[in-house]
């Protein structure tokens, strides 16, 4: 078979080359948990992430992050956390944010990580190779499943900005939201949008199912690197 017949629309025709499973799902990662929550008078399900990591840009309009004129690191926020966001296909388990002014403007260029519970706050990230060591240390912590000490990388850059809580205690704040363990059914596996598979206009029979996206973008996106949204 000619390479030249290999690509996306390949997928889930069983070739060894695009579709490695023979036809079969693929092994199953862990299955993600959402929560049915009601906006504007409708329903809808909303993954439930690990973690979130909140970078400040110039981009978005940050006062100080990136601005070189104030003796920071200018940075394409894409290329410099998106990119390797994507790469190291964290999404269904940690969201990538940039944001406006994040606050401590004095030891930009800063982030906020949100993981386990915790608020990471990182400081002086003025290297173009830290976003990695970042990363690195992220899908450490995933693995391990609890906070990790910062790698002697970060160990400079990593502080604490929030006073400790008066209680080590975990209680939600609401428990009227019921938490599922569902999967991706029903969800854009790009976006993570809720997307009735009967009535989407956008839709593709991958590895014995039929996944539905919110727009041609999404299903574009998917079909160039499907594992990387179908692995939690």
């Amino acid at each position: 078979m000619s390479d030249l017949t290999h690509g996306p629309h390949h997928a889930g025709t069983g070739c060894p080359t695009c579709d490695p499973w023979g036809g079969r799902p693929p092994a199953a990662g862990p299955r993600l948990a959402t929560v049915k929550l009601n906006a504007r008078g409708e329903d809808f399900r909303i993954v439930q992430l690990q973690g979130q990591l909140l970078v400040c840009a110039k981009q978005h309009g940050s006062c100080c992050c990136g601005w070189d004129e104030k003796g920071r690191m200018p940075f394409d926020p894409q290329a410099q956390w998106g990119d390797e966001w994507e790469r190291r296909k964290i999404r269904n388990r940690v969201h990538l944010s940039f944001t406006g002014c994040l606050g401590p403007c004095a030891v930009g260029n800063n982030a906020l990580l949100l993981l386990h519970g915790r608020a990471i706050w990182l400081k002086d990230l003025n290297q173009f190779d830290i976003a990695c060591a970042v990363y690195d240390w992220i899908e450490n912590m995933l693995s391990d499943g609890r906070i990790l000490p910062p790698p002697d990388r970060l160990r400079a850059h990593v502080y604490e900005r929030f006073l400790p809580p008066p209680s080590h205690d975990y209680e939600p704040l609401v428990t009227s939201a019921e938490a599922t363990a569902d999967g991706l059914d029903r969800l854009d596996p790009v976006c993570l949008m809720d997307v009735d598979p009967t009535t989407a206009r956008h839709t593709v029979e991958y590895a014995g199912r039929r996944i539905a996206f919110c727009a041609p973008a999404c299903k574009k996106q998917f079909l160039a690197d499907p594992s990387a949204y179908l692995s939690a």
